[in-house]
């Protein structure tokens, strides 16, 4: 059960979220934004058997929040704000979403523009080569989603502000907060037909703005003409044991859970890397909404090789970790019997320090 303390935490937090829409509007408005074109007569995706979208609702719930990103086939034009070091790029995005009940429907997600800079400069640039490579972090990773219903159930709770628009649209305001305080915080503007997220701003417990992703224009059908293809070749495995077999010879480790208890792994993925022949093993844990991830890298030279910290007095190997932490995201670098590691998730998750550390020993020990 919640202490007595974190009850206090969540009511002066309920009390700060009645301004919240104040400040995001703040935050999120900007110069005209112009008439965006749409896709002529999208071609709407058959739901099919098994489960139902969500019906029309005035009300929002974890659970339709998931069924919606399931179910709802889905064409947006969207912003994507990054905020870093005080600055702020927003990119224009088309999203489609071919969503069918799969767990991993086929989707596109197109860069359309750099708010505030011109066409073909050097910005445009270096944008539409970021999406044309991480377009499927951009979207499977990039804003809120329910993960594992069950997990978020049991790790956030929802509150309900009240009605809002958003892409001309009737939505609902909601806040999805975390449970424990080192996750972030989550303020949403959700359809009030289809439950899909039109809004999605996220907060750390300070409420400072580490991300949004704004809806312009949205149609519940989808046509997925060219659909996202990740440049490296990606194994779906049942676990670290599979993945083992996989990759014979390799040293992996299967983490321990201990500092991060109320996470559990979300996808085991052997990913192939064209360009050096190599071979990683990627885990993804998830609390049913934030994740973190362990990449694990077999054939890596040492990376810390050759700096003063390897030269340890009086003989022994020689322990070293890099860290590096922002708001946004901490990464945790190792290296230990020919496998590279790396460990990355939230800024306000400290507890991965102790998780890495908990991992370097299970890989010290051989696994």
């Amino acid at each position: 059960m919640p202490t007595p303390h974190l009850h206090r935490q969540w009511r002066a937090f309920l009390r700060v979220a009645a301004s919240l829409p104040l400040l995001v509007g703040m935050l999120a408005s900007g110069p005209a934004i112009g008439q965006v074109a749409t896709q002529t007569a999208p071609k709407a995706v058959a739901a099919g058997g098994g489960t139902p979208p969500p019906a029309a609702s005035t009300s929002v719930t974890l659970a339709n929040l998931a069924q919606a990103e399931a179910w709802v086939p889905r064409t947006a034009t969207q912003v994507r704000r990054f905020f870093e070091n005080g600055n702020v790029v927003a990119v224009r995005e088309e999203l489609i979403v071919a969503a069918n009940g799969a767990p991993d429907p086929e989707f596109s997600l197109r860069f359309l523009a750099v708010e505030g800079e011109p066409s073909g400069s050097s910005s445009w640039s270096t944008w539409a080569q970021n999406y044309a490579r991480y377009a499927g972090l951009y979207h499977r990773h990039g804003s809120f989603r329910i993960r594992d219903l069950q997990r978020a159930t049991a790790n956030y709770t929802l509150h309900d502000l009240g009605p809002s628009q958003r892409a001309g649209r009737s939505a609902r305001r909601v806040v999805v907060f975390p449970v424990r305080l080192d996750k972030s915080v989550w303020l949403l503007d959700v359809d009030s037909v289809t439950c899909v997220v039109l809004y999605a701003a996220e907060y750390d417990v300070q409420l400072r703005l580490l991300g949004e992703v704004e809806a312009l224009t949205f149609t519940p059908a989808a046509n997925v003409t060219t659909p996202f293809v990740p440049v490296m070749g990606i194994t779906a495995v049942p676990s670290v044991d599979a993945a083992r077999r996989s990759m014979p010879g390799a040293m992996l480790v299967e983490p321990s859970l201990q500092d991060v208890a109320e996470y559990a792994l979300g996808k085991a993925q052997v990913v192939d890397n064209p360009l050096n022949g190599r071979r990683s093993l990627v885990l993804a844990y998830t609390d049913g909404v934030d994740e973190f991830f362990v990449v694990q890298s077999p054939g890596s030279s040492d990376w810390f090789a050759g700096l003063p910290s390897q030269s340890k007095a009086g003989g022994g190997a020689p322990r070293t970790m890099a860290r590096t932490r922002d708001a946004q995201m901490t990464s945790l670098l190792f290296w230990q019997g020919g496998t590279g590691f790396r460990v990355d998730g939230r800024g306000s998750l400290r507890r991965l320090d102790d998780f890495a550390k908990q991992v370097y020993r299970q890989a010290i020990l051989g696994g």
